[in-house]
This record gives C-alpha cells, structure tokens and sequence, in this order.
C-alpha cells in the first residue's frame, strides 16, 4: 500500500529551489517524500529510497544540470520506471532529460505553478483516497447488511378478502363471522363490517385455495373451499 503521493527526486545542490514545491505539495494535503526530512540518520540510503520509491504512487523528477550527474537521481529514476511508477519531469533549467524518459516535463520555474500543474497528474492525496475508501467499506457493509436483512425478513403477508349479502334481498350482511381455514391450521377470523366486507392479513405461504365458514345468528350456516386470490363473493340466506 502507497504511504506517499510523491517522491522528489532532486539533487542536493537544488534544494533551496525545490523546498518550495515540497512545501505547496504539502499544502495541497499530498504526502511527499523528502530525503532531506523523511531518511533517519545512519539509515542505508540505498535501501530506504528504493523502499520509498516503492511506497509513493509518484516519482516527481526535479530535474537540472546537478542532477544529471547524481548516481543517486539516475538510481531513483531508473528504479521508479522499473516498478512502474508515473515518472514526472520539472525543469529547474534548461538540462535535457535522459533519452529513457519519454514524457512532457512541467518547464515553469515558480513551485506554485509546477505544483498546481502537477495536481492533474496526481490526482486525490492518499488522506482523501483513504476517507473514499473507509467511506466505500461503510457503504458496502451497510448495503451487505441491508441485503441479509431482506433476504431473512418475513415475507409480507397476503390479503383475503370476502364480501357477504343476504341471499334474497342482495343487502350487504354485517356482523357474519367469517372464519378462514388454510390446510390444517387453526381459524382466523374477521366480522362483516357495514358494506357487508371483512379482510383478513395471514402469514405466508399464500395457498391456492383456503376453507371458508360463514356465522351469524338468525342466518344459515355455510362453508366453501374457495381460491384464495380472488374476493370471496356469496350469499346466506336467514331463517324462518
């Protein structure tokens, strides 16, 4: 995993010139990597700056007549083009680049402007990478747990619905208790209301035909067995 955004390759004798972009890069929020600062004393030089190359997303080339006799700069082109890392050329003067570096060089000399031209090539700091990514594994989970949730919560249940009249004058018959029966289960109940209707919610799954018992004093009882996805539409008759 990257650790910086940048690694400024530069020559000691041009410090002074590239401690400014350093410091602008750092103030954009990227991570730079800056020998001066970021090596330990009684390190082996070699070593930490091929394992910093290794760690930075980028190789900021700060390139100028003083470089292109640095044993230690040709090392840390070389080994960043050889772990493919993006290679990006500043012009400190007018020194030609090495023939292997086939790319458009930054030639404005104000660290200001090569930085904010160097932005594109960068693209987010690894800070705002990382809040992206923490924010993604959030949303992931929480999308992940949103799926098991629908995946282990009830079905929704199923409606019947049954509509009851008086079988001589068609007037809708309130109070009718309708008892519901589906396989062997216990009864659920509702009461014709005004209109002479009464649904019920029951518990999936919805079978295809559900057992129906009709109740009301001063009414012959009925019973069918009757689909269970249409209205339940009948008639009782009273008694003498």
């Amino acid at each position: 995993m990257a650790k910086y955004d940048v690694f400024l390759s530069y020559s000691r004798a041009d410090t002074e010139r590239v401690a400014p972009l350093r410091d602008e890069l750092r103030r954009l929020g990227y991570r730079v990597f800056f020998d001066v600062q970021s090596i330990d004393p009684g390190e082996q030089w070699k070593r930490r700056l091929e394992r910093s190359i290794a760690a930075s997303r980028t190789v900021v080339l700060c390139w100028s007549e003083h470089t292109r006799a640095s044993e230690y700069i040709t090392f840390e082109y070389s080994r960043g083009e050889a772990l493919h890392k993006r290679i990006l050329p500043w012009l400190l003067d007018k020194t030609p680049l090495p023939a292997m570096l086939e790319v458009q060089a930054i030639t404005t000399t104000d660290p200001a402007q090569a930085a904010a031209q160097l932005r594109p090539a960068l693209g987010w700091p690894l800070g705002r990478r990382r809040k992206l990514q923490v924010a993604l594994g959030v949303l992931t989970v929480i999308l992940a747990g949103f799926g098991i949730w629908l995946a282990l919560r009830p079905p929704p249940p199923w409606q019947f619905s049954a509509q009851v009249t008086d079988r001589v004058t068609g007037v809708p018959v309130t109070g009718v208790e309708v008892d519901v029966q589906i396989g062997q289960d216990k009864l659920n109940t509702c009461y014709t209301a005004g209109d002479g209707t009464c649904t019920l919610q029951l518990p999936q799954p919805e079978p295809e035909t559900v057992h129906i018992y009709l109740r009301k004093d001063g009414y012959e009882r009925d019973e069918a067995v009757v689909p269970s996805n249409k209205i339940f539409k009948t008639d009782i008759e009273k008694l003498p």
